[in-house]
């Protein structure tokens, strides 16, 4: 009865999103930037891109970028009227190559003078975002912003869409590109099986029992991984993508379980009572997981192969969801409503090295924080009313921002 309490539990009852961006902390006096049509005539599709690349330009943060949409000549000097305030001009000329691909021309201007110029080759014109993440990622190292790798990656989700039955999706970090990698059954928990993004790992609970399934995008052949009575969650994956962190219930009770994918073996790694759950991998070769020890959800470590537990987490109760990068932990707490008016669930991020703590988020219920590879910027879900957003917080400019959910429940996300 607890496991089937607990896997309710961890269903997001949330909405998901397009490419419309909100900027939710200060914004210092940037420099205007302007985005032009250049393409042979204004399209959807075109108008489209206009809106994509001002989502983006504005998460670069080193512009003030005027999203009004306007037409001009890919090689002229000066801006359109609408634009002529504009010291910074990028601008586009999207033509299809008539077998459902885009040749994409791209020009950034400074007071006239040409700073970049690029073509792209997009295969799928429905992968258009992503080309606007290209840009974006290409400027942004031309100007020398701080790193972003993780906007060209891709966010994994799964959707819930009746009470049995669920997809698996791969999308963009905006959500606004959506493709159904799998569904007829019931999955839950997908994870990146590496960095290259060539492969995932997901949970099945259409078979006998729970069981974590190994699935290549590109042939869609899939090899089953391991099966657990009551609950089978992979929750992390080691850097070299050799070992994963397990949530295994084979006698009722979830605990941690490390497997090596070299050996095809399992080492337990927690063995208590209660829920231990959500294992993570941590820079000093300890495991970050959360359990209920103490009565709620709490924020605990221990080594491999050691009894030790130590706690974490000080701050706040119900601390359900964490993820870590190296040194660093990002973690959810209930707060206080006296100290932030009204029932607030706000990020937290701990350096272990330090200790320090920095609350992340102000207001409303954050949840399922998702560093990137990089550790430079966190996914997050964020409920605020009736407003649900995918949260973006960038730690090298400080700044976070917020795009509008509109694509059903979400019950994990992963980048």
């Amino acid at each position: 009865m607890k496991i089937i309490f607990f896997w309710l539990c961890l269903i997001q009852l949330l909405w998901g999103a397009d490419a419309t961006i909100e900027v939710v902390k200060g914004v210092a006096r940037l420099t205007p930037l302007a985005i032009e049509d250049s393409s042979p005539q204004s399209t959807e599709m075109s108008q489209k891109f206009s809106q994509m690349l001002a989502a983006d330009m504005n998460v670069v943060s080193m512009f003030s970028v005027d999203e009004s949409y306007a037409m001009a000549g890919f090689d002229a000097t000066s801006p359109a009227p609408a634009h002529k305030e504009a010291r910074y001009l990028l601008r586009y000329r999207l033509v299809n190559d008539g077998m459902g691909g885009v040749k994409a021309d791209v020009k950034l201007l400074q007071d006239g003078t040409p700073l970049f110029l690029k073509s792209y080759i997009l295969k799928q014109s429905e992968m258009l975002v992503f080309l606007s993440h290209s840009v974006a990622y290409d400027i942004n190292a031309k100007i020398g912003g701080s790193p972003i790798d993780w906007i060209k990656r891709k966010v994994l989700f799964v959707r819930l869409t009746s009470p049995r039955h669920s997809e698996i999706v791969a999308s963009d970090y905006t959500l606004s590109y959506q493709k159904v990698i799998l569904k007829g059954g019931i999955y839950g928990f997908a994870k990146w099986a590496n960095r290259e993004q060539s492969d995932l790992y997901y949970t099945s609970l259409s078979d006998f029992k729970p069981t974590i399934y190994k699935m290549n995008l590109l042939s869609g052949k899939k090899e089953k991984v391991i099966s657990s009575d009551g609950m089978a969650v992979c929750s992390d994956v080691s850097e070299d993508s050799t070992r994963l962190l397990l949530t295994l219930a084979p006698t009722g009770q979830p605990d941690i379980y490390q497997y090596d994918l070299n050996s095809n073996t399992k080492t337990r790694i927690t063995d208590y009572s209660g829920i231990d759950v959500n294992g993570q991998f941590m820079g000093d070769g300890s495991i970050a997981f959360v359990s209920n020890r103490f009565g709620y959800p709490n924020v605990f470590s221990t080594r491999i192969n050691s009894n030790a537990v130590s706690q974490l987490v000080y701050q706040g109760k119900n601390n359900s969801s964490l993820s870590s990068y190296k040194n660093f932990l990002v973690y959810k707490a209930r707060e206080s409503t006296s100290g932030y008016g009204g029932n607030a669930f706000n990020l937290h991020l701990l350096s272990l090295n330090s200790g320090n703590i920095k609350r992340l988020t102000a207001s409303g219920e954050n949840d399922y924080p998702r560093f990137s590879p990089d550790g430079e910027a966190i996914l997050y879900i964020k409920q605020e009313g009736s407003r649900s957003s995918i949260g973006l917080i960038r730690f090298g400019i400080n700044k976070s921002f917020a795009f509008p959910l509109k694509i059903g429940r979400i019950q994990s996300i992963d980048w």
